[in-house]
């Protein structure tokens, strides 16, 4: 597994990816939601953002979400940089 993400020059250790997951499912007080969704968030800085999987959507991480499986991409402008399920990590860009 990769240490880091690196976009745009921005670099993000997987500590730091991991460390805001727990606070995401943790609902501490720097989680925001998306209004419409409901959705839970987290801003990384950078542009970057951790966003949890809508269970409500139609993909087979929807469904893995609703059997309770802990499921957040990072992401920027509606771009996957990285997949968290149940704190294991995927580095989606080379």
């Amino acid at each position: 597994m990769r240490e880091e993400l690196e976009e745009d020059g921005v670099k993000l250790a997987t500590e730091e990816i991991l460390r805001a997951y727990a606070k995401l499912f943790a609902d501490e007080r720097i989680v925001r939601r998306f209004k419409r969704s409901g959705v839970r968030y987290i801003e990384l800085g950078a542009g970057l953002r951790l966003v949890e999987q809508n269970p409500n959507k139609e993909s087979r991480w929807a469904a893995l979400a609703r059997q309770g499986h802990r499921i957040a991409w990072v992401m920027r402008d509606g771009e996957y940089l990285a997949r968290i399920v149940d704190d294991s990590i995927t580095i989606l860009r080379d």
